[in-house]
């Protein structure tokens, strides 16, 4: 169990280091959901709750989620009915949250629980292994979600990994959109 825990700590890493290059995009990116919001009014596909302006739904359990600029795919999910952004990230074997965004929701680590070494772009630190509550995103909802939480300065942007992903229906990409199947 803990070499698998410390292999997916090297995959989260990996994907740290992929967001860091995008960090500085941030502010583009959130000018651009606002053109999406615009866009989206004249889609066909009804807009469930506005919380994610690249976040449309088609059918009861399906999400779509418009590629930013960036070709990435980011949506706002709730961790423990908190609203967090996040870069869908399949690469990902585990849920990544900021330590911030963590306490936010509610979930609080010390100092002792930061055991699990993981390499980023800012070198080399070490992440807590914990148990979300559960993560939604405009009604799909999956309890008990396996995350790693990191220091902020550690993670730019919380990445929505397979912990997650996974227990979906199904995930896909297609025409410049990322759908998921509760």
């Amino acid at each position: 169990m803990r070499t698998e825990i410390i292999a997916a700590a090297g995959i989260v890493a990996a994907s740290v280091i992929g967001v860091r290059v995008y960090d500085g995009r941030v502010s583009e990116i959130e000018r651009s959901e606002a053109a999406l919001v615009r866009a989206e009014a004249h889609a066909p596909h009804r807009e469930r709750t506005g919380r994610a302006a690249s976040l449309t739904a088609g059918w009861d359990d399906e999400i779509r989620i418009a590629a930013a600029p960036d070709r990435q795919f980011y949506v706002t999910a709730d961790v423990n009915r908190r609203d967090f952004r996040f870069l869908v990230d399949t690469g990902a074997s585990y849920v990544a949250l900021r330590d911030s965004d963590a306490r936010e929701a509610g979930v609080y680590t010390s100092y002792t629980d930061y055991t699990y070494p993981v390499h980023t772009a800012n070198g080399q630190t070490n992440a807590a292994f914990v148990t979300l509550d559960e993560i939604e995103i405009d009604g799909i909802r999956v309890e008990g979600v396996k995350a790693f939480i990191l220091k902020d300065e550690q993670l730019s942007v919380n990445l929505l990994g397979m912990s997650f992903l996974s227990r979906l229906e199904s995930v896909e990409a297609r025409k410049g959109e990322l759908l998921l199947r509760g």
